[in-house]
């Protein structure tokens, strides 16, 4: 595990425990518990609940059984996922703000250039 991969997944939302969990998922492909909590060095008692939040935003898998086994979205189904998310998000907020803009002279569109971003 890297630290720029965890920046990375940090900056993308993931919570350092989530980034480490998932980037040690990766690796080990599926694995119990005990397992994450050593090779990912996040604390056996945090394990569980982070898993739950993970599995709930669509960050892993688990199935169940004895022992019960966690494995990760695969990559690049993770990056198209936060990808479409963030460009719905980033519509809807344009569009959102563009609707609060006010319509007198003072702060029409004309007063402002337009930015031109590319996603």
């Amino acid at each position: 595990m890297t630290l720029k991969i965890v920046e990375n997944l940090q900056k993308l939302g993931f919570t350092g425990n989530e980034a480490k969990i998932y980037t040690v998922l990766v690796s080990l492909k599926q694995a119990r518990a005990s397992e994450i909590a050593q090779s990912s060095g996040v604390p056996r008692p945090k394990i569980y609940g982070t898993l739950r939040r993970m599995e709930k935003k669509g960050y892993v898998r688990i199935i169940e059984g004895e022992p019960t086994l966690f494995c990760c979205v695969e990559p690049e189904e993770l990056i198209f996922r936060i990808k479409t998310d963030f460009m719905f998000s980033l519509n809807e907020t344009a569009s959102e703000l563009n609707a609060l803009s006010p319509t007198n002279d003072e702060f029409s569109s004309e007063s402002f250039p337009k930015l031109g971003i590319r996603v």
